[in-house]
């Protein structure tokens, strides 16, 4: 059994800003970036169509998605946005069947 890696201060941080951070892309944002229904948005952030109705539904039945939720779609839109552009190390974990 190996010995686990120590932080390094710089890596410490950048952790630690990470978690501080907060998602950019909601729900409204990414499909009035991207054409793509409601039913794809919704398996994009591992819900079933009804949470992700409720997402876009205006008074009782509304709900915010969760941050997770935003994180799910924030990475989607690197994906359809960015993906050449990323290193290759980074596309392989993302998309490990596009390899």
């Amino acid at each position: 059994m190996s010995n686990p890696k120590s932080l390094t201060p710089q890596q410490l941080a950048r952790l630690r800003a990470f978690i501080s951070s907060e998602p950019l892309m909601t729900h409204q944002e990414f499909t009035s970036k991207w054409d793509v229904s409601r039913e794809l948005v919704a398996e994009i952030c591992h819900v079933d169509i009804r949470t992700c109705n409720c997402w876009f539904s205006q008074g009782f039945s509304h709900q915010d998605p969760q941050l997770y939720h935003k994180w799910y779609l924030t990475i989607a839109d690197l994906i359809l946005d960015q993906y050449e552009y990323l290193p290759e190390f980074v596309g392989i974990l993302l998309c490990p069947d596009d390899f």
